[in-house]
């Protein structure tokens, strides 16, 4: 069984994937899930503070912050990453994957060749709209639907991440 997925990867896809694979780390998740009902309960306290006797500048400040981090953390995050990323090399050029049992092959121009082998793979995360498979602690490949030639190679991708035993995450609110 071999898989060939071929796709021109976007500046906007590779933003969220990278957002995806650094937002939902097991560490990374647990601690920013810590920080957001922590900020929430803060900005609940503040509004609540506002209503009944008004807020000093500084709780002003601290309120700005927390609602920076709930509501402004992550597009931040995304457009710094894009600004890095809209300069990339591999960007409007075409990427070729080759996945079988034995492993992931990919190239392109621009790109590193490279190989992994199941055994390298932890976890695969899927969004709404691809997998993203992390292959170090800081590197990952994005693997778009579109990119498949057909619904049922996505399906023997699944069935192989269940063969190789892979914890297989879905995130199907989160599009690349």
């Amino acid at each position: 069984m071999n898989i060939k997925i071929e796709y021109v990867p976007t500046a906007k896809e590779l933003v969220r994937a990278s957002s995806l694979f650094a937002e939902k780390k097991p560490f990374l998740l647990f601690t920013v899930g810590f920080l957001n009902i922590f900020s929430g309960l803060f900005l609940l306290i503040f509004a609540l503070k506002l209503v009944m006797a008004g807020l000093l500048p500084n709780e002003w400040l601290a309120a700005i912050g927390c609602a920076l981090w709930l509501f402004g953390r992550r597009p931040f995050n995304e457009w710094l990453l894009y600004q890095k990323m809209k300069n990339s090399i591999v960007l409007s050029k075409p990427i070729t994957i080759e996945i079988s049992r034995n492993g992931v092959v990919w190239s392109g121009k621009g790109l590193r060749q490279g190989n992994m082998g199941w055994d390298q793979v932890k976890y695969v995360m899927e969004a709404k709209n691809g997998f993203v498979l992390p292959n170090t602690f800081t590197r990952f490949l994005w693997i778009p639907f579109r990119g498949f030639q057909s619904v049922q190679d996505i399906d023997e991708l699944r069935k192989l991440m269940i063969e190789m035993k892979l914890v297989h995450r879905t995130f199907l609110k989160w599009e690349c």
